[in-house]
């Protein structure tokens, strides 16, 4: 019966590393006392028990520690393998990609002065990241930088063939303007010298400083075409050198000069007839009238 007992009974064993194992049965512990691997000092847990005691605290395993011998030391527990240390990765070089973009978006105002070195900075990264795309990056930005690089060319050759055609016609809407604002200047002259002779028995003034009165402002005498002429800001200031305008008819009789030309524009050829009404472009004005005295 104690046999059957001894057989039935299960433990569990604390190692000396600080682990439980088990349950196991007696002829495991048998094994175990052989092995070396438990001894008589050994703790040990019954089955359906919460205390730890020695193994020769337990009746019925004394057969089993006569002449155990000290335990075994636990088998070496594997070391864990030592982590590998990787290369830390090189950074990409993108120098010269960003010197492409950057030149490439001054090329925009700078036209051709930054064009063309952003398109050979361009195709030079480009060129470094296909053959060498771990150590060369910033393919995008060459691109980028290539592209605008072209833009800012292109748009220089745009405005060196456009500039034929739009000189030309600048300058010709300036003429236009000029003249159109010669004329206005005209007609202004011709209503004072007509308010003047109103107020002067119908006798036109005999310079321009008479009928300064009547001119809304001494700059109305310059033509806007005249380069040589300041006009002046004050008819205080005013002298024969800020007039454009060649007066035809001083002193005359408004009867007199009604279809007679009175100013003339020497750079427009433009001419203010005693009546009020300007014409363009008479080349040949009739003979001045000799004022009546």
């Amino acid at each position: 019966m104690v046999n059957e007992q001894r057989v039935r009974l299960m433990y569990k064993i604390l190692g000396q590393d600080g682990k439980e194992y088990g349950p196991v049965d007696v002829e495991t512990l048998r094994r175990w006392i052989s092995e070396g691997r438990v001894n008589a000092q050994t703790q040990a847990q019954a089955e359906g028990s919460t205390d730890w005691r020695p193994l020769t605290e337990f009746p019925e395993l004394e057969g089993l520690l006569a002449g155990s011998g000290p335990p075994s030391p636990p088998p070496p527990q594997p070391q864990p393998a030592a982590p590998t240390v990787q290369p830390a990765a090189q950074p990409q070089r993108k120098a010269l990609a960003i010197v492409s973009l950057v030149l490439g978006i001054l090329s925009l105002v700078t036209c051709f002065l930054a064009g063309i070195p952003a398109i050979i900075t361009g195709a030079i990264a480009q060129s470094r990241s296909r053959r060498d795309p771990a150590r060369y990056g910033g393919r995008g930005l060459a691109l980028a930088g290539l592209i605008l690089g072209c833009c800012g060319t292109a748009l220089t050759a745009i405005v060196v063939l456009a500039l034929p055609v739009v000189l030309p016609a600048v300058a010709k809407g300036k003429s236009r303007a000029e003249t159109i604002r010669c004329v206005g200047n005209l007609k202004l002259i011709g209503l004072a010298a007509r308010m003047y002779a109103q107020d002067h028995n119908g006798v036109l003034p005999r310079d321009f400083i008479t009928m300064s009165n009547e001119l809304p402002s001494p700059k109305v005498l310059v033509c806007p075409a005249d380069r040589t002429r300041q006009a002046a800001t004050e008819w205080a200031d005013f002298s024969a050198d800020n007039v454009s305008y060649e007066f035809l008819a001083p002193g005359a009789k408004q009867q007199e000069v009604m279809n007679q030309p009175v100013f003339r524009c020497p750079i427009h050829d433009n001419v203010c007839y005693g009546d009020g009404s300007v014409q363009q472009g008479q080349e040949m004005p009739p003979p001045r009238l000799r004022p009546r005295r």
